[in-house]
């Protein structure tokens, strides 16, 4: 079995989150890929919604495509997670699989300030996907040569952006699938406090 895991806030999960998913289980022959929020993001701010909100939301986004699985696995840890720890957990649970770690290119170019740095490319295979703020030539080379480059439309979609039309009341439809925009709209969790 091909399974991939895909970490991140998901504050929310968005339309590209889905596009690169795909492109890359396409791509690879993926059997599965495992869709893992963060409990508390070793390297970014505090989500704005609360870990089982954004876990609601992932299983939404989901939902009818059985390639897509989400994990709490990380949420329930009750504290920051780094990833050398989240990939030799799937690697004990899936001891027969090749393990595949989804992540940007802007992640990328941070891997040798993370634990274990880039010893973890050793772990299983990177399958790195273009951001615009962190082009393909700005990544060191070494780090390039241990990656393999999901070939994935590049989509401007971005969380905070849509945090950000959703607290202002604006549409955020065809950014996110419609049963995470309802939930969203009926949440209120990106709601601005009005001064």
């Amino acid at each position: 079995m091909k399974l991939a895991i895909f970490g991140g806030t998901f504050d929310p999960i968005h339309m590209g989150h889905l596009l690169v998913a795909e492109a890359a289980r396409e791509q690879f022959q993926l059997d599965r890929i495992l869709f893992l929020p963060t409990g508390l993001p070793p390297h970014k701010k505090t989500p704005v919604a609360s870990s089982s909100q954004r876990l609601i939301m992932v299983r939404k986004a989901l939902r009818g495509n059985p390639a897509f699985v989400c994990s709490d696995w990380e949420i329930r840890q009750r504290r920051t997670v780094y990833t050398f720890e989240t990939i030799a957990h799937f690697k004990t649970l899936y001891p027969k699989a090749a393990l595949f770690f989804i992540l940007g290119s802007d992640a990328l170019r941070d891997v040798p300030t993370w634990r274990q740095g880039t010893g973890l490319l050793r772990q299983c295979r990177f399958l790195v996907v273009d951001r615009k703020e962190a082009p393909w030539s700005t990544i060191a080379r070494p780090l390039r040569r241990h990656v393999l480059r999901v070939q994935a439309p590049l989509c401007e979609v971005a969380s905070h952006t849509i945090r950000a039309r959703a607290g202002t009341g604006h549409s955020i439809r065809y950014q996110v699938p419609d049963a995470v925009g309802a939930y969203i709209r009926a949440g209120h969790f990106y709601q601005r406090p009005h001064h």
